[in-house]
């Protein structure tokens, strides 16, 4: 099963509790803004080396995460500035838990880390910005296995085994995150250059 199958199935199982946050008065800059703040203390934890505690966390601001655009759509009330605020939110929630593995506990154990965490960092937001640049170009850009999904999946997943193997785990998923990421980041740019070749600036 791909992992946009798994996406799909796992929203679908939040689809009764949609109605149920909407009645509550939850919004949908509301559940990214409560996305964010829980993300921020999963990656405290993930920084002291409470790698089961904060890996839970982390899948609960996830859950926040997931379930936005879903109120949004339900209320009426999907925008651009919110699309907008969603996206910016993610890369940072990216960015505070990749920072807390090599600043904290991890970082400490594994010298790797100083290289690999920059590297997924930096391939992760290439991956999006890639994106986001031939979007405005027109040009569809959807390509490509390492969508945030799949980094938060293998993230979370390293962090929540870290606390059983070891955080050596952590190591090997952020490495596999960063090599993916640069392949995505370089499949999609490929296509975009094939796609718009020879297509004039407006």
């Amino acid at each position: 099963m791909s992992f946009h199958r798994v996406r799909m199935a796992f929203k679908s199982l939040l689809g009764p509790v949609i109605p149920f946050l909407v009645k509550l008065g939850v919004t949908p800059a509301g559940a990214t803004t409560a996305g964010l703040v829980i993300t921020i203390l999963g990656s405290w934890f993930v920084w002291k080396g409470t790698y089961l505690t904060g890996g839970i966390i982390l899948i609960l601001g996830s859950l926040f995460d997931a379930v936005d655009g879903s109120i949004a759509r339900l209320t009426d009330t999907s925008s651009k500035g919110g699309a907008a605020l969603d996206s910016v939110m993610d890369r940072v929630g990216e960015i505070l838990v990749l920072t807390a593995v090599l600043a904290g506990k991890a970082g400490s154990e594994h010298d790797s880390l100083l290289y690999i965490i920059p590297a997924a960092m930096g391939g992760s937001l290439l991956v999006s910005y890639v994106r986001a640049r031939a979007e405005g170009l027109g040009i569809d850009c959807e390509v490509g296995l390492f969508t945030r999904t799949e980094r938060l999946v293998l993230v979370i997943a390293g962090i929540v085994f870290s606390s059983f193997w070891g955080s050596v785990v952590i190591v090997w998923s952020c490495a596999v995150i960063a090599a993916g990421s640069w392949l995505t980041a370089l499949q999609r740019l490929l296509k975009v250059t094939r796609d718009g070749k020879g297509i004039p600036l407006d």
